[in-house]
């Protein structure tokens, strides 16, 4: 053997394909727990807050801060919505991993993305932000449900609370008397986006055609 030939380095342990989409699955499972528990942490955080704000509009000190309330639950509603953009993000990707690992292995061994089909709500049908388009509600649905009604009463009152306020505050504060136009459209402008962005699922569709051609693997009984 030539004294001057190269010797070449030991090639690194290839990793297994099975490998890789566990390790893929075990970032999606961390990134849906991770953004479920960010939204729920921030609706208690947010109804704590509405509650100290309600109480200090009662008090005439701190009255004005009822102009305040409408405007912190929209953004409260905005906010937990962009957190449930991520679960379903990550609910989308890892019902793929798991339909990938299964088709390889050639045995139906990850089974929770069908779990969630049927306790939360499946993902291939009708559904709106998490509230399946039927009468019997998941409690995932259920509890939606019951943040947008407790939302939009929160609204409501302390909108009501303002227009008591406003004509007062308005002299102090003349700008104030654009409050509900103000109020009116920002809301309009969220609620729409909202609407058409659950609605339409583009994003969700976009990720799950994407995944669908890398793994080839399809969504159903999910």
């Amino acid at each position: 053997m030539n004294a001057y030939q190269p010797i070449n380095p030991p090639a690194a342990p290839s990793v297994l394909p099975l490998e890789v989409l566990n390790m893929q699955l075990e970032r999606m499972r961390a990134m849906l727990y991770k953004y479920s528990e960010l939204f729920y942490k921030l609706i208690v955080l947010g109804v704590i807050v509405i509650i100290l704000m309600a109480a200090a509009s009662m008090t005439d000190t701190f009255r004005a801060i009822a102009l305040i309330i409408p405007f912190f639950t929209i953004y409260l509603g905005v906010q937990s919505a962009y957190f449930l953009s991520y679960v379903v993000f990550a609910r989308v990707y890892a019902t793929g991993i798991e339909k990938r690992i299964n088709r390889i292995a050639g045995d139906e061994m990850l089974i929770a993305h069908r779990l969630e089909a049927a306790f939360l709500y499946p993902l291939n049908g009708a559904q709106f932000a998490g509230v399946p388009a039927r009468l019997g509600q998941s409690f995932i649905g259920f509890i939606t449900i019951h943040f947008w009604l407790t939302g939009a009463v929160v609204i409501a009152l302390a909108s009501y609370r303002a227009w008591q306020l406003l004509h007062a505050l308005t002299l102090e504060f003349p700008p104030l008397r654009f409050y509900f136009p103000a109020l009116i459209m920002w809301s309009l402008l969220h609620l729409i986006y909202l609407a058409w962005y659950f609605g339409a699922r583009r994003d969700e569709r976009a990720i799950e055609t994407i995944v669908r051609e890398a793994y080839i693997t399809s969504y159903d009984q999910a």
